[in-house]
Parts: C-alpha cells; sequence; structure tokens
C-alpha cells in the first residue's frame, strides 16, 4: 500500500481534482487503526423539487466511481465533523485541497495540548485532514497514512 507523503502524489492529485468526494465509511477496526474510504460521487438519480427550489438531483455513489482507502496506523487521535459545521482559519497551515496535510493547524494543537504524544514519543505527529460533502475527517498519527484504490 503507498505511503501518502504529500499532496502531490499521483493519488492524492487525482482525488483533489474531484468535483464531488463522499464518504463511504469509516471504520475504526483496531484500538489502533483508522480506515477511511471515500469515492468520487456523480450527479444522479431523478430531479426533485426541495423547499421550493426544483430541478435538484442527488450526489450518488456508483459502482464505477474511483475510490481510495486511507489507512491510519497507530493513530493518536482522529475527529469526524458533519461537513456543514466544519472551518477553515488563515491561521492553519496545509497543503492540498480535499485531501490536506498540515504543519500548523488547531487540531494538531489540540491533540498536543491534551495528549502526552510528542515527537520525542511516540514519534513526529502529523495531521492529516480528508474533506468529502459529507464529512471531514481530522488523524493525528506518528506513522505515514497508507492509501490504496479500492
Amino acid at each position: 500500500m503507498p505511503i501518502f507523503n504529500d499532496v502531490s502524489q499521483a493519488e492524492i492529485h487525482e482525488i483533489n481534482k474531484w468535483q464531488y468526494p463522499l464518504t463511504v465509511k469509516i471504520d475504526q477496526t483496531s484500538a489502533t487503526l483508522l480506515r477511511v474510504t471515500i469515492c468520487a460521487g456523480t450527479i444522479g438519480g431523478e430531479a426533485a423539487d426541495v423547499a421550493g427550489i426544483s430541478g435538484l438531483r442527488s450526489i450518488e455513489e456508483q459502482t464505477i466511481s474511483p475510490s481510495y482507502v486511507f489507512e491510519f496506523k497507530n493513530f493518536v487521535s482522529y475527529a469526524v465533523t458533519e461537513e456543514q459545521f466544519a472551518q477553515n482559519s488563515a491561521d492553519e497551515t496545509f497543503e492540498g485541497n480535499w485531501i490536506r496535510k498540515f504543519t500548523t493547524s488547531f487540531f494538531l494543537d489540540f491533540v498536543r495540548k491534551s495528549t502526552w504524544a510528542s515527537a520525542d514519543y511516540p514519534g513526529e505527529l502529523t495531521h492529516y485532514q480528508i474533506n468529502t460533502l459529507d464529512h471531514t475527517v481530522d488523524v493525528v498519527c506518528y506513522e505515514p497514512a497508507e492509501i490504496s484504490a479500492v
């Protein structure tokens, strides 16, 4: 499984070009492993009227949708936020778009202040963020994330 080194690598570059990323599954498979599966959504379904707006269509996962799994081994902390409540700040520094890697962030500060994890032990902490039309998933871990196509 390829390591997520930076946002310029092919898999991350492809995802960051998607128009409608969707969360497929968030699964903590063990005490120290988190898996997040996302896919490229497409406009589908029948047009409908919702709250006085006509012609709305859903964004859906299709069987042909490109999908990726992110594995975060030995994470320190993670948070899942419903996307409408997520916010960005000019005080945070990151690379990427839908998939981000932070060098400074409020979540990384929170983890450093609320846990005993540090660069000394268990090692250098990295903040990854996955943004979809459904969720924002923030993960701080001390091992690089791995990514693979589904």
